[in-house]
């Protein structure tokens, strides 16, 4: 009798042999399913007889032994890393070609046509600068212009803005990741704690989660000999038995070490910054640049943070090299020696602020354009105004100097009553350009004078940046108090030549780590070329991760996918087996009716 459940563990073992194949082939088009293997091994045998040469044993049939998935970890591992630094450098590409939209690169009116309008402006100027006609229109592009750059900067701003939401998005989507690979972890604890069977179909959902969270940071997994994994995230615990450490996003100006350590600025108010809930450190270490040999430049939330940066930037950011003084441009010894020493403090400083530059600005796509960009501005709007409302330094009796308006070069108003000396065209909003005062020079001599009041840094409102500009109200209004004529009434030619001249000047460089000196023109195109240069790199990057990531998948299938061919030869290897533990079954009882017929007769 015992022939028969030898031919039964056949039929059992070939009848779940045959549902796991079928279950294979209904998901061949699965995402994230991997195939499983039915694995067949021997049952125990007993023992005839034996003697000091021969054991004999008889079999007790066929069980399952496993039905495993069939995968590779190595290239898991090699895959989640890959895709990871492909979202990395996709999100950078991304924002590349957003920005380079709002300059109207791609398509539209780019910024050159905007700058290009405000010099042949300034060309009919030169032709007839007490025309009301030129020095109306001159005035109307300069606020087209300004118009144009609010617009450019807004857009910056609200893209980074949106880029917060966006991390805050994704900082969610990670703790739901998290949560979800927790509960099939318990899910796959559960279900294999007989050791009855593997919960395939748990490792299938909680490794496309895993996979879904590689793309977002970066990822490692260790797998636990109970089934359940544990998962690292940029080097530290996240899931763990029973327990998932969240992320969670703190507005950067409300992190005292990064305000005091990086000085950061109120401009940052609004911006997040991924970290870990229950400690409140900080996810990413934005003192250390992501770079593959690191490894560190993995994850599409990583990705976004270094295109919007941490704060928002202007040109007060980056650093001006100072200039070396020349002793043939000092009266005596000690004047030039103690220019010496200023200069020595003054390197120093630009040293810092160079790492500075380099660390917390450069890095960051948006920041660093932002920041680029106001130079330009900056540079163009200071220039016009220090033509048309020039200083000059002038000593106080107590040995000090100020920088007051020089109203013997500067122009005045033209017409009776607009005999105004200097009159700026781009005013800044809640500070005057000069402030009148009474003061001693050296030579005791006492004067009534325009005092310039200087830009500071630490001063948002002292300064010449984009957003806290505007065009003069009183020229607008009345075109004839711009300086460009001269008390006997003709024009004064030299300031409009020096306005049109300005465009022909160099007045910075690119980036403070370049040596080319540009003009306004000149600038722009290598801004654009170092953002398109960006663009070019992050693209080729992400094309390369591309077909990385395709290979690795192929990989993956080859292993892990379902091959119907291959899956319908079982399904027939199977059924065949089946049919032969059935004959065998017939053939076994038909031999137990056959002897009990005979013995009974």
């Amino acid at each position: 009798m015992g022939r028969l459940s030898i031919g039964v563990t056949g039929l059992q073992a070939n009848q779940y042999a045959l549902n796991a194949t079928s279950h294979n082939l209904m998901n061949t088009q699965t995402t994230g399913y991997t195939r499983q293997q039915v694995m067949l091994t021997d049952r125990t045998y007993n023992t005839l007889c034996k003697d000091g040469v021969v054991i004999n044993k008889a079999g007790l049939g066929v069980m399952i032994a496993e039905v495993q998935q069939n995968r590779d970890t190595f290239v898991d591992s090699a895959y989640r890393i890959e895709n990871g630094r492909m979202d990395y450098y996709k999100a950078q590409y991304e924002t590349v070609a957003e920005l380079e939209g709002y300059f109207g690169e791609l398509e539209g009116q780019d910024f050159n046509t905007d700058l290009n309008d405000l010099w042949l402006s300034l060309q009919e100027l030169q032709k007839e600068s007490n025309s009301i006609v030129t020095r109306s229109s001159f005035i109307s592009t300069a606020q087209t212009f300004l118009d144009r750059v609010q617009e450019i900067r807004t857009s910056l701003i609200t893209y980074q803005r949106n880029q917060n939401i966006e991390i805050k998005n994704q900082v969610s989507r990670i703790n739901e990741l998290g949560k979800t690979i927790l509960d099939l972890n318990d899910k796959v604890l559960r279900a294999e704690a007989a050791k009855i069977e593997n919960a395939n179909d748990f490792r299938d959902a909680r490794n496309a989660a895993i996979d879904e969270l590689s793309g977002l940071i970066n990822t490692e997994v260790i797998g636990n000999a109970d089934g359940t994994v544990e998962i690292y995230i940029e080097g530290r615990c996240f899931v763990t038995k029973g327990k998932v450490y969240e992320l969670d996003t703190m507005r950067v100006c409300d992190n005292e070490s990064y305000v005091n350590n990086y000085e950061f600025t109120t401009d940052a108010t609004d911006f997040i910054m991924p970290i870990w809930e229950h400690d409140g450190s900080a996810l990413f270490n934005i003192e250390k640049i992501p770079k593959t040999e690191a490894n560190t430049d993995i994850g599409a939330l990583k990705g976004l943070m270094m295109s919007r940066g941490y704060f928002v930037s202007n040109y007060t950011d980056v650093p001006v090299c100072p200039e070396k003084p020349l002793a043939e441009n000092y009266n005596t010894d000690a004047e030039y020696e103690a220019a010496m020493v200023q200069f020595e403090a003054d390197m120093n400083q630009y040293v810092r602020d160079l790492d500075y530059f380099n660390t917390y600005v450069e890095p960051y796509t948006v920041t660093n354009l932002m920041a680029q960009f106001d130079v330009l501005v900056h540079g163009m709007m200071t220039g016009i105004n220090d033509i048309l409302c020039p200083n000059k330094e002038v000593e106080l009796a107590d040995g000090t100097t100020i920088s007051i308006l020089d109203e013997e070069a500067a122009g005045i108003g033209m017409g009776y009553g607009n005999e105004y000396p200097g009159t700026e065209l781009f005013v800044r909003k809640d500070m005057p350009r000069y402030t009148e005062q009474t003061v001693t020079f050296a030579d005791g001599t006492i004067h009534t004078v325009k005092v310039y009041n200087e830009e500071n840094p630490d001063e948002f409102s002292s300064l010449y940046t984009t957003g806290n500009v505007d065009v003069n109200v009183d020229l607008l209004q009345n075109p004839s108090l711009l300086p460009l004529s001269r008390v006997s009434g003709e024009e004064a030619q030299e300031v409009v030549d020096d306005l049109l001249a300005l465009w022909d000047k160099e007045f910075s460089t690119v980036s403070p780590n370049s040596m080319i000196n540009c003009n306004f023109v000149d600038y722009y195109a290598g801004m654009m070329e170092d953002l398109a240069d960006r663009g070019f790199t992050f693209n080729s990057l992400t094309q390369t991760q591309e077909q990385t990531v395709n290979d690795l998948e192929n990989l993956r299938q080859e292993v892990v996918g379902v091959s119907s061919d291959e899956e319908l030869s079982n399904l027939i290897k199977f059924q065949h087996a089946y049919n032969a533990s059935s004959r065998y079954i017939s053939t076994v009882a038909e031999m137990i009716e056959h002897l009990i017929n005979t013995l009974g007769a």
